[in-house]
């Protein structure tokens, strides 16, 4: 069906379009380079980073992914000295990220080294000329481990830093984005109100949600404020998830805009009719905490330790301590009236590393960024230490007997994320690197988890692995996901009719929507070629 295409196409080893072959495959094996000319394991390029040394510490200027992180943390200290650099670190929080990237950046001041969350916004920075071009044969010979991991686990990822025939930057890997949320019920809730076993099907969820109401419990919620998130999960049981290009009668079409959406939000809109989905959905502010306190029943985006009793902050844990009777169970992806389900996920190309225009004359500093990058991702002590800190401070395995089970957790206080991130640490991922190569994340997580991630997984991503990888995403997108955000939240709220659907498909295709699909179709024909 819908979702099988779209995730078959992702896996297949022609995704490079003919376009970008001559840039992005001369950075393959050697970078071009012969075997004397790269770095080898102890220089200063190499994945271990450079030792300190007498000479003048670089000053970087480093914007990094969206972290609450105090002056003088752990981590910056730990790769001022490893890398004999000094660093300049702005810290964002996740809510204004993009904004004051952007305010930053149109007041001249542009940093070094920025995190990127999307292509749009790359795009929207290349093409502003204030963003420096980064060969591919530049990131093969200066990170050749990181950028073998690209080629193999996410070579979609290189779309995202690809402008005008230019690459502007260095993607990252999203090794959870092979997954899809979990869903979960409140058991108990359900028991309560007299189901007698979790509802499977979008009928199922309908009689289930009637029989939480008569006990003061709305069915489910979701944050209606995201162009991804929103109800994703009953968007997948009709096979399509709203934004993804997906493939279509062998066309690619946006699933925002199809049929199948248009039945999705006609469910929607008869269960909010009838009280069966939180009013504050649009805001989507305390989804946890309303979820915790029993609010509603249903949760379409938990992480996979949710379930975990022994992890202190999982959503379990807090359940317990507001009710001890509490209960909490994964299930499957609720299936539609063709059998179709489906959750979102992002793919395995992750967000991305851009260098300020500046640093087309310094040279120096692209090779020592990229020698950090690298060692956070391949070096397993630098990534422990960099992504985790000080073992036996700040954190431990689970279980120190068998480390490859458990995996590692934060110690206290560490193990509130709020006090990990004012020391620059953070589960698995460097706010400095992203994910590391594939093995030595799955250490971090340990097998149990890893089970979990893979329970109830049936991820439906987009054909290129972003959305917004389109020569013109940079000029449309933020428009047209904003439309969508916001037609969808009226249809659903009643505000306007089912029908209005077909003026949203208009007003979607006028505002770069038909522009977009075409830009689609030509990459996807490129690619295919």
């Amino acid at each position: 069906m819908l979702a099988s295409k779209g995730i078959k196409q992702i896996g297949k080893t022609v995704l490079v379009p003919a376009l970008l072959v001559s840039v992005i495959l001369s950075g393959c094996a050697n970078g071009g380079q012969n075997e004397e000319s790269q770095p080898s394991a102890s220089s200063p390029s190499s994945s271990q980073g450079a030792a300190p040394s007498a000479a003048a510490p670089l000053e970087i200027d480093w914007m990094n992914g969206a972290i609450d992180i105090g002056d003088h943390s752990y981590l910056q200290s730990y790769l001022e000295q490893k890398f004999n650099v000094k660093l300049t670190v702005h810290s964002i929080s996740q809510a204004d990220f993009v904004q004051k990237q952007q305010i930053l950046l149109a007041s001249g001041d542009v940093p070094d080294v920025m995190f990127v969350y999307d292509p749009n916004q790359l795009f929207k920075y290349a093409s502003q000329g204030l963003l420096a071009e980064l060969p591919v044969d530049t990131i093969a010979q200066y990170a050749p481990q990181a950028k073998a991991n690209l080629d193999s686990f996410a070579p979609q990822a290189w779309y995202y830093t690809h402008y005008n025939a230019k690459n502007y930057g260095m993607p990252f890997t999203y090794y959870t984005g092979q997954f899809n949320a979990k869903q979960g019920w409140r058991t108990d809730l359900l028991e309560k109100a007299g189901v007698e076993r979790i509802p499977e099907t979008l009928d199922e969820m309908t009689e289930a949600f009637e029989k939480l109401k008569q006990i003061g419990v709305y069915g489910m919620s979701t944050n209606g404020n995201s162009y991804y998130y929103a109800f994703w999960s009953i968007f997948g049981a009709y096979g399509v998830m709203p934004t993804q290009w997906m493939l279509k009668d062998g066309k690619v079409v946006n699933g925002a805009v199809q049929p199948e959406a248009k039945e999705a939000l006609g469910v929607l809109a008869d269960w909010y009719a009838k009280g069966y989905i939180d009013p504050e959905f649009v805001t989507g502010k305390d989804l946890d905490k309303k979820f915790i306190e029993g609010k509603f029943a249903y949760h379409h985006s938990l992480p996979a330790h949710a379930t975990d009793d022994t992890v202190p902050s999982s959503i379990i844990s807090s359940i317990k301590k507001a009710n001890p009777d509490g209960k909490l169970e994964f299930a499957p992806l609720p299936k539609g009236p063709d059998g179709e389900q489906a959750g979102w996920a992002w793919g395995t190309g992750g967000s991305m590393i851009a260098f300020g225009k500046q640093m087309e004359n310094e040279p120096e500093k692209v090779q020592k960024v990229l020698a950090i990058v690298e060692a956070l991702q391949t070096d397993e002590e630098t990534y422990f230490a960099g992504v985790f800190g000080e073992q036996g401070k700040h954190w431990d395995w689970v279980d120190p007997a068998n480390p490859s089970t458990g995996g590692v957790k934060f110690l206290p206080p560490y193990d509130d994320p709020a006090k990990a991130a004012v020391e620059g640490l953070k589960s698995n991922s460097s706010i400095f690197a992203g994910d590391p190569v594939a093995k030595l994340y799955e250490k971090a997580l340990g097998t149990k988890q890893i089970e979990r991630l893979q329970i109830y997984n049936k991820p439906m991503w987009d054909l290129f692995g972003k959305p917004d990888v389109l020569p013109s995403s940079g000029q449309y997108w933020g428009d047209l996901t904003k439309l969508k955000t916001d037609a969808y939240a009226e249809i659903v709220r009643g505000d306007k009719p089912l029908d209005y659907f077909d003026q949203f498909v208009e007003e979607w295709n006028n505002l770069g929507g038909k522009q977009l699909e075409q830009e689609a179709n030509d990459l996807y024909a490129a690619m295919n070629k």
